[in-house]
């Protein structure tokens, strides 16, 4: 993180405090099997901020300068209430902009991903969000603004496989469990239903060829329970974009486990190692969550910092100018972002990040091959994969059967660490037309706007990902 010392000495000076978003991937906290992420910690603003163009100015590295300023249209309201982010123009110095516009510093972070210094700032009780940003698009010494935005993850239906007969649906197996705090004490044996994911990703025969050996995964997502039975000895490194008291969450869990399980649950890629990023919150028992586009950034980076290969994306939200730079910044370095297409249904617009050329946009299906039935469609759409009543880790040993794009944007990850274990050159434009030209076509004939390209196909996949060898003389 670049440093701003007499920034902070003018605000203190003036009564204001200069808080930390989050630590610099230098400073990011790893974690043993078990433990949880602590808060990162923080880090103090040492010199007045001036700082070179971004990225975005540099001919030949993101294409075009996209729009300056980002204004939320009238009914839009997808991000945090009187915050803004905003970059400086070269020489232009925050001290005078944020007096300009009644703002006060919360934190600034260089974003190397987006090539730019991005400041978050509190705007005065009174000022008007949408008036201020109008405001900034001419200024000069703005080199962009937007605001903080937020996204949620992506999935419904959560269903606690049961030990009763009474659960809401007649067609959920039950599950016959020990006292439930055994569940948290390896080694219990536990009778699962049957997982129809791993027949129809033929991942038994799949695994005799590639299980992600050593492909680090950067899962970012809510808080994943490190310690849960499926994903122990699978977790590289944790992060935590958030700070503050942390909750292992349902979202993550189950889009880890559904990766790496090695347990009673079957992971596409077992081999592969996660790094595991909170950056989205979320109380324990819930399964809702929300993050904004600064907590989303800085975890992504921290991630590739870390050697990612492959970043999953179960969330959607609204078009964010600085999100795209990031994805793009990921894509020039051969990273492949995978993102959930979202859960909003037939007639939403396209949601973000999965509409973004730069992501392999996934929907979600069921056991008979038919589209989630609240799955977004769009041209954007890559591929399909398993993502309706999947059997799926949850906090505390507990397994669910959960349906939405989350789960299916997960299997795809998994997809492509098996096949970055054959193909490590591979990047997210020829990982998507791999995975595109080996998928079982469904729907109308050829691509289409509901299931993409078709079913992921594993076996296909591998099959075309085999390097090839030298013919005998």
């Amino acid at each position: 993180m670049r440093s701003f010392r007499s920034l902070t000495g003018l605000l203190m000076a003036a009564g204001c405090v200069a808080l930390a978003l989050g630590a610099a991937p230098a400073g990011a906290q790893q974690q043993g099997q078990g433990n949880t992420p602590p808060a990162s910690p923080p880090g103090g603003s040492t010199r007045a901020i001036t700082v070179p163009p971004p990225a975005w100015q540099v001919p030949g590295i993101f294409g075009q300068r996209p729009s300056r300023t980002v204004v939320p249209a009238a009914d839009e309201t997808r991000f945090v209430p009187g915050e803004i982010l905003f970059e400086l123009a070269p020489d232009a110095q925050a001290e005078a902009v944020l007096r300009r516009y009644g703002a006060t510093l919360i934190a600034s972070r260089r974003v190397e991903l987006a090539g730019t210094t991005i400041i978050r700032a509190r705007l005065a009780e009174g000022r008007d969000l949408r008036a201020v940003l109008t405001q900034m698009a001419s200024d000069n010494a703005i080199a962009g603004a937007q605001p903080n935005f937020t996204f949620e993850l992506q999935q419904d239906l959560a269903q606690p496989v049961s030990t009763t007969a009474t659960s809401t649906r007649s067609d959920v197996p039950t599950l016959r469990l020990s006292d439930p705090a055994a569940l948290r004490a390896p080694p219990v044996r536990r009778e699962l239903p049957a997982q129809y994911v791993v027949d129809k990703l033929r991942l038994g025969e799949v695994h005799k060829v590639a299980r992600g050996n050593a492909v680090r995964v950067a899962v970012i997502d809510s808080g994943v329970d490190v310690g849960h039975p499926e994903l122990r000895g699978a977790i590289l490194g944790a992060y935590d974009a958030l700070g503050g008291p942390f909750e292992p969450h349902a979202h993550g869990t189950s889009m880890a486990a559904a990766i790496v399980a090695q347990g009673q649950l079957q992971g596409v890629a077992p081999a592969a190692r996660l790094l595991v990023a909170r950056a989205f919150s979320g109380k324990a028992g819930s399964g809702a969550a929300n993050g904004t586009s600064l907590q989303i950034l800085s975890a992504i980076e921290w991630a590739v910092n870390q050697g990612a290969r492959v970043v999953n994306l179960s969330f959607a939200g609204p078009e964010d100018r600085l999100l795209s730079r990031g994805l793009a910044g990921l894509a020039a370095k051969g990273v492949v972002a995978v993102a959930a297409a979202g859960n909003a249904g037939p007639a939403s617009a396209p949601l973000h990040p999965a509409v973004d050329p730069n992501v392999i946009a996934v929907t979600a299906t069921d056991a008979e091959d038919r589209v989630y039935v609240r799955a977004n469609r769009g041209s954007h759409i890559a591929v399909a994969a398993p993502g309706v009543d999947v059997l799926a880790a949850e906090p505390e040993g507990r397994y669910v059967f959960s349906s939405g794009t989350s789960i299916a944007a997960a299997h795809v990850s998994g997809l492509v660490a098996l096949v970055l274990e054959k193909r490590p050159e591979l990047d997210v434009a020829a990982m998507r037309r791999l995975l595109t030209e080996t998928a079982v076509d469904l729907g109308s004939r050829g691509r289409d706007p509901v299931y993409g390209a078709g079913r992921i196909d594993a076996a296909a996949a591998l099959s075309r990902a085999q390097p090839l060898t030298a013919s005998r003389p």
